[in-house]
């Protein structure tokens, strides 16, 4: 994707869990783990899941991504979340308004469609 994202906005996170070592296979992301909790950010400009750890897996509690290097980014957020248990629904405002989509990740299916703001 060519664009960045302006606008994420989380609609349903529900035992969205997903395994530290493949979030580490994403270039440039940054990971502070302070006791049980983990705060990763990176990649895009204002990428960053807050969650707690338990092993391998993080117990994600919020999801932000957008902002300058989203669109570059993007495939390898999608390729990373295929690797996560639970659900993930999210709504996305590509630059300009032009282009909104809507990301489903069900146990590590994930599927992105476009959105039609004029459909009835």
């Amino acid at each position: 994707m060519s664009y960045n994202i302006d606008t994420w906005k989380t609609k349903k996170l529900d035992n969205f869990v997903m395994s530290l070592k493949e979030i580490q296979k994403l270039t440039d992301v940054e990971i502070m783990i302070k006791g049980d909790r983990v705060e990763i950010t990176g990649t895009a400009e204002s990428f960053e899941i807050i969650s707690t750890i338990d092993g391998d897996d993080v117990h994600i509690k919020s999801i932000e991504y957008g902002g300058e290097g989203s669109g570059h980014y993007w495939d390898d957020f999608l390729e990373c979340l295929k690797c996560t248990r639970g659900k993930l629904i999210a709504n996305q405002v590509w630059e300009g308004g032009d282009s909104i989509t809507k990301l489903t990740v069900i146990d590590g299916s994930v599927n992105v469609e476009d959105v039609d703001i004029l459909a009835y």
